[in-house]
């Protein structure tokens, strides 16, 4: 005959306890599985409705770890794909933004903001660009990126007036243009500065770089390809002859 020992007071009393603990983990996620913005119910992790993600986990050193290294990849990834678009679609950021349309691409404010970022890490190695040293209390580099995109709104504001863009939608074209050149010409620009002494030769992607923003301007609109190049062309001279003009009144090269 089996002789059954009945559960100590000590026992029931954990048993118990254990029973509550497991009452209120399930009472604190059935809590938190809805969604803490619109109250709708999680369904698989995610809201149906405004798409939040809900990890019913405490938070610890992987969850933060895993966040920040998605948070630098994801802006890594969609960095590469506006530059992407901005390059092979010249058309396609400033329209979307002239039409209306916001959030799926970058705006020409964090483009804006790109640019200043590797500018300011061009000024940490050499206080030019491009072999352009402007005569100023700034560093050279933001000469450059506020002269042009001011320089370049007002002259593709006079030269394509044909197309009805008010000013400030031209200012939005050349925030988006020559920001995005100045993010691709600035590790030319450092690797220049680093392994050549003369300033002509870093010159001469200067011009290149103007050129690239000019043809870019041109083509957020519908032109024939002479007309095309006449447009850049008297770009290119109106520019040219106002940054002649304003290096022989305060500065020069």
């Amino acid at each position: 005959m089996e002789l059954q020992i009945p559960p100590s007071p000590l026992s029931i009393a954990k048993l118990h306890q254990g029973g509550v603990n497991n009452a209120r983990k399930t009472k604190n996620r059935n809590k938190f599985m809805r969604c803490s913005v619109c109250k709708n119910e999680i369904e698989e992790n995610y809201c149906p409705n405004c798409g939040q993600y809900f990890k019913d986990k405490r938070v610890n050193f992987r969850t933060i770890f895993i966040d920040l290294f998605d948070s630098v990849f994801s802006l890594e990834s969609s960095f590469f794909k506006n530059i992407k678009v901005a390059v092979n679609q010249p058309k396609t950021l400033p329209t979307n933004y002239w039409n209306g349309f916001r959030k799926f691409y970058f705006s020409p404010g964090k483009f804006f903001t790109i640019a200043s970022l590797f500018l300011l890490l061009h000024y940490s190695i050499a206080n030019e660009f491009l072999g352009i040293v402007v005569s100023s209390n700034i560093s050279s580099q933001f000469v450059v990126l506020l002269t042009n995109i001011l320089l370049l709104t007002f002259s593709s504001f006079l030269l394509y007036i044909q197309f009805k863009k008010n000013l400030f939608e031209h200012l939005i074209l050349n925030l988006y243009n020559v920001s995005l050149w100045i993010i691709i010409f600035v590790p030319i620009s450092i690797f220049l500065s680093l392994v050549l002494d003369n300033n002509k030769i870093e010159q001469f992607f200067f011009v290149a770089f103007h050129i690239l923003v000019i043809v870019w301007n041109s083509k957020a609109f519908e032109l024939t390809i002479f007309k095309r190049i006449l447009f850049v062309t008297l770009n290119l001279i109106l520019i040219y002859g106002t940054l002649l003009f304003l290096v022989y009144k305060y500065g020069e090269f």
